[in-house]
């Protein structure tokens, strides 16, 4: 069986959702993969037992939708569950780095029979369908990058996606993933976001700067324009800053607003926010590493070998 990483995604949080574009990349520090409990390799009987729970849960939801899932064996699905199949996975829950995704990913390559690798959005609709078990609504890009091991940029939610090219951007500018140390809940603040988006005032304000912005900041990356992706990203975080107020943790908002200001980092969400991680981008990696520390922000970075690109999954024989 293969492991499948965890994601980050870079630009495009919540406005997926409206039809923005996105950006995503895997993370390999982190990763999860199907197991049966006779082959453990000693993992806990109680951690097997749960994510057997998780996986019965998902199995009911599957069938409850059966018409919409044609495309899984869901038979094959409950005899490996009958004989002790559990995800083994080291993905933190609830830290925005694509725990739910990389589970999605795993049983879309097991039990999709024969898989369209060139069918790409149809691959994200049933993607997107298995997720919304854990969500409610799921755009499918966290486990489409885990699915296809590479940095995805999605058009948009009904257009072409593309493998992308970041070689340079990750020359020019280092990562770092905040620990907030709080739990996010994805289903809940996707939930809140949505309702807010019935409000005319939010709505407008999401749909006439927020999505542009996305988008302009996205394109800016893949052009390598880095001039008009630092004027992009400042004001990328201070919109979060300001309209996701529910979605970032306080503890974290002031040191938000002063890497706005001083430009020496940028933090936005990491996935939904809430909890888990934060992101922080900057070309000035000593700085930013310098302000962290003096700020006793536990934080890490990410290394251009744990997001490097993979080649295309295309072979299920052994999964």
């Amino acid at each position: 069986m293969i492991d499948f990483p965890g994601k980050i995604l870079l630009f495009g949080e919540y406005g997926i959702l409206l039809n923005s574009k996105a950006l995503t990349v895997p993370f390999y520090r982190f990763s999860g993969r199907f197991r049966f409990a006779d082959a453990s390799m000693g993992r806990s009987l109680k951690t097997e037992a749960v994510s057997r729970v998780e996986l019965g849960k998902l199995l009911r939801y599957l069938k409850s939708g059966m018409e919409n899932c044609s495309f899984l064996d869901l038979e094959k699905f409950g005899d490996d569950l009958k004989r002790g199949l559990y995800f083994d996975s080291s993905i933190p829950h609830g830290s925005g780095l694509g725990s739910s995704g990389a589970l999605t990913a795993a049983v879309y390559a097991r039990y999709a029979g024969t898989l369209p690798t060139d069918e790409f959005l149809k691959t994200k609709k049933n993607l997107a369908f298995i997720e919304a078990c854990f969500h409610g609504v799921s755009s499918g890009i966290d486990p489409l990058t885990s699915f296809y091991t590479k940095p995805v940029l999605l058009e948009n939610a009904t257009s072409k996606f593309e493998i992308a090219d970041l070689s340079l951007f990750l020359e020019k500018y280092s990562l770092f993933l905040i620990n907030t140390h709080q739990k996010g809940n994805t289903g809940e603040l996707v939930s809140h976001f949505m309702e807010n988006c019935q409000e005319p005032v939010y709505r407008k304000k999401i749909e006439s700067e927020y999505l542009p912005l996305i988008n302009q900041t996205i394109e800016a990356i893949v052009s390598e324009d880095f001039e008009s992706f630092e004027s992009s990203m400042k004001k990328y975080s201070t919109f979060q800053l300001s309209w996701f107020d529910r979605m970032v943790p306080k503890l974290l908002k002031k040191h938000m607003d002063y890497g706005t200001k001083s430009s020496d980092f940028y933090i936005k969400l990491c996935g939904s926010g809430g909890g888990g991680y934060m992101l922080a981008i900057t070309r000035n990696r000593q700085k930013a590493e310098h302000y962290f520390n003096s700020n006793q922000l536990d934080f890490s970075i990410v290394e251009k070998n744990e997001i490097n690109n993979q080649v295309l999954i295309n072979n299920y024989a052994n999964i």
